[in-house]
């Protein structure tokens, strides 16, 4: 029944209305991230689910599409409620530790992907700041930084600085 509501979350169809049947031959990739969705759910263990991951992905491909039903029907299962089978809780806890220890072993690639992450990350941080393009964005934090100068905004200050790279920075990037 859980199962049941989560593929016609994914698949945006609710239980009044059955999906239609797949065709014989061929599975939806609706399907398919259902398939994926219920391996990782209900995994015992890492290794089972590393292995039946495996198997269904190389089996079946991969395509944006499933990837996309697969996010989703992970939100609806989320909302709903649905705990994650020890497997995937454990998976999460040693891509945590893998992702610490080669921090560790190799600072230099860390810093570098982390500052990477950041000037990807730079214009959408500075525009929920309220750091626009043309100028502090009203009602924003930044807004509400800039009135603490009481109109003067000394030069080289920090405010200053964002609001540089507010109006200067890329936003297509």
């Amino acid at each position: 029944m859980l199962f049941q509501s989560i593929l016609d979350c994914i698949s945006g169809t609710f239980a009044a209305s059955p999906p239609p049947a797949p065709p014989i031959d061929s599975r939806t990739q609706d399907s398919i991230a259902s398939d994926i969705l219920t391996i990782i759910l209900t995994a015992d263990t890492p290794y089972t689910l590393h292995k039946q991951l495996n198997e269904k992905i190389t089996t079946e491909g991969w395509s944006e599409a499933i990837a996309t039903s697969l996010l989703h029907g992970l939100e609806c299962a989320i909302k709903a409620g649905t705990q994650m089978a020890k497997a995937a809780s454990d998976a999460l806890t040693e891509a945590k530790n893998a992702a610490i220890g080669f921090a560790e072993d190799h600072p230099v690639y860390a810093t570098l992907i982390a500052l990477g992450i950041l000037a990807i990350l730079m214009p959408w941080a500075l525009e929920i700041l309220g750091f626009g393009d043309l100028g502090p964005i009203g009602g924003s934090f930044a807004a509400g930084w800039q009135s603490r100068y009481a109109g003067y905004v000394p030069k080289r200050s920090l405010f200053s600085f964002f609001q540089r790279l507010g109006m200067n920075w890329h936003w297509d990037v």
